[in-house]
């Protein structure tokens, strides 16, 4: 597929309408990679460098904080991806449908519907982590001094739920309009903030007093807290297709459906590909310590993969969602397609350094020959599997025509091959880590296979 016969760019009286143009008659690839670039600067800065740095900082106070940290990271990051993937998305393509079908006070109001199921999301998460986080922490393995230092770090950043949120909310508004470049300098932006106060926050600065690990969850929520703002003023200041305003607006039972429709069922979606993977751990972790470390390095490759597939999808979510609020719905179907073709394209460059360069990557994590045959034998495996994970794109095309039961149904088929075929592989079989690569492949394949021909089949693209 190519751009040639894509429309040109018409002109327009406002940058706003220029890109929302762009998006409806523009080139496509060019379009998509100029979408998707800042979009992967968000996801690097969220996913990878702000609990890196955290992480980094928080080492230094000793084993039990750096442990009590890994207690909070996965269930921080599940709430992390609801916002900005589950929720989020279905408030990107709302509006995108909205911004495409020329409805823009119906865009108005979406956001602040959007911000109000943000404020009642994190009021749950708040009190959930809040109430129950000790017995939480405890089930997952905390004892003593480590649970005590997962509490320190869960009530701060959970009692900040509401900025999680909030960022999150605003984020996909910015994300349906077009406008992201804006996305990677705020997101930097308050990057280097958060990098520059943490050290000052944790082990304290002239009369500022050392606050510990609770120093690093306040400095990340201030961080965020800043790019929630930035985000508000510029929606505010009508520089995008979108106004955030509170002039004439009343609440509405229909703009609430449009988002909860698909935003309350893809909020299972992180829970289904966390489960996937910590049955996979569960599994590796049968096999010994030597057998769990090399999984554990290996499979960070696959982590790798999601947040650049998901600069991708947010730039699809932006597009597919516009055009098919304009009724272009050959248009939106081809971006689709094309979007996937090129995440393909650099998953297959993944699958290539995985199968024929695992050492490569293992070398950053360990030097253990032990570690590194049995890692290799399960990446050369795994690895083949990869291009099936470009597939993950047509999850926001799915988010953009209102039909979540595809994606869902595709990640509960990954799910239940693991736990069948990994019981299987390790305890029937005794195939090992190997084994244990055949049903993570295989998961991946029927991840990808059933995306791939629910949206040749079933997309609502009409």
């Amino acid at each position: 597929m190519t751009d040639t016969a894509a429309k040109p760019v018409s002109p327009a009286t406002s940058p706003a309408q220029a890109r929302t143009r762009l998006m409806l008659e523009g080139p496509i690839v060019s379009t998509l990679l100029r979408l998707a670039v800042p979009n992967l600067v968000v996801n690097v800065v969220l996913i990878a460098v702000t609990p890196g740095v955290d992480a980094h900082f928080i080492g230094r106070l000793g084993l039990d904080a750096l442990a009590g940290l890994a207690l909070v990271f996965p269930l921080m990051m599940l709430m992390q991806q609801m916002a900005n993937m589950a929720m989020g998305g279905a408030i990107a393509a709302a509006i995108a449908r909205a911004i495409g079908a020329g409805r823009r006070e119906d865009a108005a109001s979406l956001v602040i519907h959007a911000l109000a199921i943000a404020a009642g999301a994190a009021a749950l998460f708040s009190a959930l982590f809040l109430l129950a986080g000790p017995h939480l922490y405890a089930l997952l393995g905390g004892r003593g001094p480590i649970l005590a230092a997962a509490l320190e770090y869960s009530n701060v950043i959970f009692a900040g739920a509401l900025i999680y949120w909030l960022l999150g909310t605003l984020t996909s508004v910015v994300r349906a309009t077009g406008h992201v470049a804006i996305l990677a300098w705020v997101y930097v932006g308050a990057e280097l903030l958060h990098i520059a106060l943490v050290p000052a926050f944790v082990f304290g600065l002239g009369p500022l007093p050392a606050l510990g690990i609770t120093g690093a969850a306040l400095a990340t929520l201030l961080a965020f807290a800043t790019s929630t703002a930035i985000l508000a003023w510029y929606l505010a200041s009508g520089r995008t297709s979108v106004a955030l305003s509170l002039r004439g607006f009343r609440f509405e039972r229909r703009q609430f459906g449009e988002i909860l429709r698909v935003g309350a069922p893809m909020s299972l979606a992180p829970v289904l590909n966390n489960a996937a993977l910590a049955t996979l751990t569960a599994y590796a972790g049968m096999l010994g310590a030597t057998w769990l470390a090399a999984f554990g390095a290996a499979v960070r490759l696959e982590y790798l993969l999601y947040p650049l597939n998901f600069g991708l999808g947010a730039a699809v979510l932006a597009m597919v969602g516009s055009n098919i609020g304009a009724r272009q719905f050959t248009r939106a179907a081809r971006i689709a397609w094309i979007a996937v073709g090129l995440s393909a394209c650099v998953m297959a460059s993944v699958s290539a350094l995985a199968i024929g360069a695992p050492e490569l990557w293992m070398g950053f994590f360990s030097q253990d020959p032990a570690i590194l045959s049995a890692a290799t034998g399960y990446l050369m495996v795994v690895g083949l599997a990869y291009p099936f994970v470009a597939a993950n794109t047509l999850m926001s095309a799915f988010q953009s025509t209102r039909q979540p039961e595809w994606p869902l149904a595709a990640m509960s088929c990954r799910l239940l091959i693991v736990v069948v075929g990994g019981w299987i592989a390790i305890d029937v079989l005794q195939a090992g880590l190997v084994g244990l690569g055949v049903v993570t492949a295989l998961g991946l394949a029927a991840w990808g296979i059933v995306l791939l021909s629910a949206f040749r089949f079933h997309a609502r693209l009409r």
